[in-house]
């Protein structure tokens, strides 16, 4: 193998060609004899490392896609708080507070009733009664909303839990996984950055066939 930089030899492999390649830091690419083939070192043009601002593209849209799933998490485990507190709070207390009201109204319109039953003017009560029978439906009415609303407070943690599972875990992953990840990938960049920066800018052409310079420096024998 040819020498590296340092006395060190760094080689790339080029898995995707039939014989196995490599290319040395000094920008020769060998290939291995074979039965039929001499040793051949070619000299490379340089590797092929195009996609460096591809893959810092590829980065800035993970970062972005991290930044965006992180605010839809926080959306959604804060729009969870808010049902919670609104049915533990906001909906059991106007629901408790329509079911006193109610009772109060079906007191009211019973006493008034009673009253009309009571009065020697009065011969016809269906006023009263219709009153009445209007009360007892709202008081329960009342009391049902009470009741379910009760229930979606007990209820709510073991219905949504299950659904919020996945997006917690989603949530890990982007706060101990991800940032691996985005880490190894600015190494990569890295890594990739160095060797292009250290091959050589200029390339020597390859000798035409039958153009070997000879010992005294013309062309190949006449």
């Amino acid at each position: 193998m040819g020498k590296g930089f340092g006395g060190r030899c760094d080689c790339l492999c080029f898995a995707s060609r039939p014989a196995v390649e490599s290319l040395d830091c000094g920008g020769e690419m060998r290939q291995p004899p074979t039965e039929h083939q001499p040793n051949i070192t070619i000299v490379a043009e340089k590797a092929n490392v195009t996609s460096i601002e591809a893959l810092e593209d590829f980065r800035t849209a993970l970062l972005r896609y991290r930044d965006r799933a992180v605010q839809a998490l926080d959306d959604v485990g804060g729009e969870v708080k808010r049902t919670r507190d609104w049915l533990a709070y906001d909906r059991r207390m106007f629901w408790e507070g329509e079911v006193k009201r109610g009772q109060r109204r079906l007191e009211q319109a019973e006493a008034e009733l009673m009253t009309s039953r009571f009065s020697a003017l009065k011969d016809d009560h269906s006023v009263q009664q219709l009153a009445v029978k209007k009360a007892r439906r709202l008081l329960e009415e009342a009391e049902g909303k009470l009741r379910a609303v009760r229930k979606w407070c007990r209820d709510f943690d073991g219905v949504v839990e299950p659904a919020a599972r996945p997006l917690e875990a989603l949530r890990e992953r982007l706060s101990h996984d991800f940032p691996k990840a985005v880490a190894s990938l600015e190494s990569m960049i890295q890594a990739l950055a160095d060797y292009s920066g250290r091959m050589p800018a200029a390339v020597e052409k390859r000798p035409e066939a039958g153009g070997a310079a000879g010992p005294g420096g013309e062309g190949g024998a006449a």
